[in-house]
This record gives C-alpha cells, structure tokens and sequence, in this order.
C-alpha cells in the first residue's frame, strides 16, 4: 500500500504546476483525496468477497444503560459503541461478524465459538416465536442503532466480551490531525490498483474548481458567461472502467 503522503503530494504537484497562479492548499487536496477514496473503498469493498480490509477489535466489554434517555439510550439493554466508523451497507454488512467465547467449546478458537446473527429492532419479536430461532447464549443476535449494537441473548452472562469484525471507512478528523503530527507516511488503507482511479477523479475536481474564472464566480455582481464554462466532462468509476 502506498503512503498517504505521496499520493496527496503527486495531485497537489500536478495541480500547482497547472495552475501556478492559483492558491490551492494541501489540506484542500488531502480532504478531496479521503472523500473520493472513501467513495471508490466502499464500492471495492462491496464487489469483493475479501478480507484485505477486514479490522478486527477483541476484548470489547458490552455495556448498559441505567436509566433510559432518548433518544437510543435505553435502560436494561446490552450494547457496545462501533469503535470505528463503518461503511454503512445493506444489511449491515459493514460489521463482518461479532462473536464471543464459550467455556463450552474448549477445542475451537474462540473467536469461532459462538458468533451473533443479524436482526433488527422491527424483526426481532418472531424470532422468540419458535424454540430454535429464540435468542439465547448459544444462538445471540445483533441489531444496529446508529453507532451502537444491542445484543439479544446474552442478558444473563456477567461482563460478557466480543470480538467485532469491521470494513471501516475513512474518518477525515483523524487524518487531519495526522497534518498536525507531520505524520503522512503510514500506509494508506486503500486498494493499490484504484490509486490511478483516484488521482483521475481528484484531478478532475480540482480542474472543475480551478477553471472556472474568478469574475464568474458567483458573488453576486457578476453573471457566468456561457463562454467560461468549463467543457472538460468528469466521468464516473462505471464509465471508465467500460473505456
């Protein structure tokens, strides 16, 4: 994987040589950079059935509520915090898996010995319709609320601990602060053959902003001149990919 770094550096470099009378700011290049990649991750991720950006985070202790304050913090009710952000697809199937350890099954792996099934808030009362769906110890369930999973099954185990499994998305506030550090050189984590993809699209962004002149900008004296509109066409990941 490449470093952030030189990724950002190259489409800044270009668009400074290009335009050198323009200001163009490398933390304006570095925010377009994660928005885009974001965007190109996701969609790798949901085409593939791989684990090249599967996180995993052990030892999370699920918690509870004492009092009930709305709205989703409901009294009573087990749950754990997303430790980070998810892309958010269907089915919820940015959370790859949640499991826990069984003192049962002594000769799997733990993270193997009893894994949560999907659910939600809506669907989850039929499942207590029949003996071998109903939520227990060694049949748990999980539902989403925005950032936080409940779990169904599990309400009589003392301090329970999980493991998650996660496609994380990009969190720009951490990299951010990465430019504060002077710290850009750590890998990137994005798939290597979408970099060109990704420098195309930022490019033509860039472009988009930068050829558009400034007095027709619009700041409320002046009007935008058909013959300064920018003819350049961006073209989506689909439409390359079919070139």
């Amino acid at each position: 994987m490449a470093a952030l770094r030189y990724i950002v550096n190259d489409i800044y470099t270009i668009l400074e040589q290009t335009y050198d009378d323009s200001k163009i700011e490398f933390e304006h290049v570095l925010y377009h950079v994660l928005v885009i990649a974001d965007r190109l991750k996701s969609q790798h991720i949901e085409k593939r059935d791989s684990g090249a950006f599967l996180h995993i985070y052990t030892d999370i202790q699920l918690t509870e509520d004492k009092t009930t304050i709305n709205p989703d913090k409901i009294a009573g009710r087990k749950y754990i915090d997303i430790p980070h952000t998810i892309y958010d697809y269907d089915l919820d199937r940015g959370i790859s898996y949640i499991s826990y350890s069984s003192d049962a099954d002594e000769f799997n792996p733990p993270f193997t010995s009893v894994t949560f099934c999907r659910t939600t808030p809506a669907k989850s009362k039929r499942l207590y319709w029949t003996d071998e769906e109903k939520p227990s110890p060694s049949n748990p369930y999980f539902y989403r609320v925005n950032n936080r999973i409940y779990t169904l099954g599990i309400e009589c185990i003392n301090n329970p601990r999980v493991e998650i499994g996660l496609y994380n998305s990009f969190n720009p506030d951490d990299y951010f602060k990465l430019i504060v550090d002077c710290d850009l050189d750590s890998e990137f984590d994005f798939p290597d053959e979408l970099i060109a993809i990704l420098q195309r699209q930022v490019l033509d962004l860039g472009r988009f902003a930068l050829l558009i002149p400034k007095d027709s900008r619009n700041d409320g004296d002046s009007e935008l001149k058909e013959s300064n509109v920018p003819t350049q066409k961006l073209v989506s990941v689909n439409e390359q990919q079919q070139q």
